[in-house]
């Protein structure tokens, strides 16, 4: 298993990961048009190359085939994780958790957090078992319909220490 920062030539096989995982993570939690929507917009090849523009994406493969992406910026006094997805042929074999990793190494002084639809509980209960804690819920629009979602946070390297 190997992480690095995504490359454009990854942009393709991010996009797949993330269809094939919100696909799978989310039906029945969201309607499949909303999904749809949410897809074709965020991973659009236009909307994908700026974020990768704009910040890293980190990247795993394994056994040199695509596996599993963090979409990850800084805001503030936090580390965002905008989006994790792992491919579900390749869940529960560490790359979440090696991306994580990767997550907190970029500013150790600083809090990471990730927002996630609630509902959505093999997600929560792994970003508990990685140390994040539940925080605020948000109430979020997705074209036009209203959901929620709970904020998880890590302590930062400086509170941990204190």
């Amino acid at each position: 298993m190997k992480i690095k920062r995504a490359t454009k030539r990854d942009l393709t096989s991010v996009a797949q990961i993330a269809r094939v995982s919100w696909r799978t993570t989310y039906r029945g939690l969201l309607d499949r048009a909303t999904i749809e929507r949410w897809l074709d917009a965020a991973y659009s090849a236009s909307a994908l190359q700026q974020r990768w523009q704009d910040h890293p994406i980190f990247f795993v493969e394994i056994d040199d085939r695509p596996a599993a992406f963090a979409d990850v910026y800084i805001e503030g006094s936090r580390v965002v994780v905008a989006a994790m997805c792992t491919h579900p042929e390749y869940r529960r074999q560490g790359a979440a958790t090696l991306l994580l990793d990767k997550v907190r190494s970029l500013a150790p002084a600083l809090p990471a957090t990730v927002d996630l639809i609630l509902g959505n509980d093999a997600g929560e209960g792994f970003v508990e078992r990685q140390g994040f804690s539940p925080g605020e819920t948000i109430e979020v629009h997705l074209y036009g319909k209203p959901f929620l979602e709970r904020r998880w946070w890590t302590e930062s390297a400086l509170m941990r220490s204190s």
